[in-house]
């Protein structure tokens, strides 16, 4: 984390600047957010000037960095807030941060009076997954801005709420295998092996092995797997793949060892899931995965 000394004279200061905008989403304004003890959050695009210094504040923050690069008050300095890191502060303990002076600074935000928000007793910079957070925010502020549709506010303010919560939990899981396996999934075609999976997030292959184990309860090979047989499962219900087509997007060379591992994760062939599935009139006539995956490396 880089490290400068800005001012360190932190008295109570609120300063959006002249050229920051600002969107705010009130439990007020939106009660769907109450439920999950919301009452204040917003998506600001913050220019050089935007500080803020709260010596005692009576709600916990997580403010989250979408784009750009700003500054926090953590541990006595200041430290770099860039995209993909988010500051948690409890309430009570005085946090204090600030736009770049030569940049903007995106953030979204989140702030509440109950206890889920601060699972620490001082500040803290996580390393998040800051999309869907973002995404959800700007989703509620849509419905609340239009005001075309009061329904969709509950479903919105819950997704706020889901993923601010699992940014914050302490026993999260690692955001490496999240950004690994977003990258396993838009490429399954790829030979993929422990090695090679390890080497995308710079640790050993036991390690990955041990992580996965912990966060997702299967080996690496296993999880990757599963990715395959839900692509495969999507593609074969619709009508532009072929079995042997499928097989290569989704990494089998072999249209017979793909159609025995999807035969292993799915209980049915490729070709009767096809046909169950373009038949179907609704869901529960397709036979869902099973919920415990063995562990294979098929």
């Amino acid at each position: 984390m880089s490290i400068v000394d800005f001012n360190t004279d932190l008295c109570e200061t609120h300063v959006l600047s002249a050229q920051t905008h600002e969107w705010l989403i009130s439990s007020a304004l939106c009660p769907a957010l109450e439920p999950h003890g919301i009452l204040l959050a917003g998506l600001t695009d913050a220019a050089p000037g935007f500080r803020f210094v709260r010596s005692a504040p009576r709600l916990s923050q997580l403010l989250v960095c979408t784009a750009g690069q700003g500054w926090v008050w953590l541990d006595g300095q200041w430290v770099r807030c860039e995209s993909g890191m988010a500051y948690l502060t409890p309430p009570n303990i005085l946090h204090a941060y600030q736009a770049a002076t030569d940049t903007r600074w995106e953030v979204c935000w989140v702030q509440s009076a109950e206890s889920w928000l601060s699972p620490f007793d001082a500040p803290r910079l996580l390393s998040v997954e800051t999309g869907p957070l973002a995404a959800a925010l700007t989703g509620l502020r849509r419905e609340v801005m239009d005001a075309a549709d009061s329904a969709l506010l509950p479903p919105w303010a819950f997704l706020v709420a889901a993923y601010a919560r699992q940014m914050v939990r302490p026993e999260k899981g690692d955001v490496r295998l999240r950004r690994l396996w977003e990258e396993v999934g838009a490429d399954l075609g790829r030979p993929w092996t422990v090695e090679v999976l390890a080497g995308r997030v710079s640790i050993s292959g036991e390690h990955l092995r041990r992580l996965c184990q912990r966060h997702l309860g299967r080996s690496p090979m296993s999880h990757v797997v599963s990715l395959r047989m839900r692509q495969a499962m999507a593609l074969l219900a619709s009508d532009f793949c072929t079995i042997e087509t499928v097989a290569q997007k989704v990494g089998y060379d072999n249209p017979f060892a793909f159609s025995t591992a999807f035969k292993r994760y799915q209980g049915i062939s490729p070709s009767e899931y096809r046909f169950k599935a373009r038949g179907a009139s609704n869901s529960d006539q397709i036979r869902p995965p099973s919920a415990k995956l063995r562990n294979f490396d098929g």
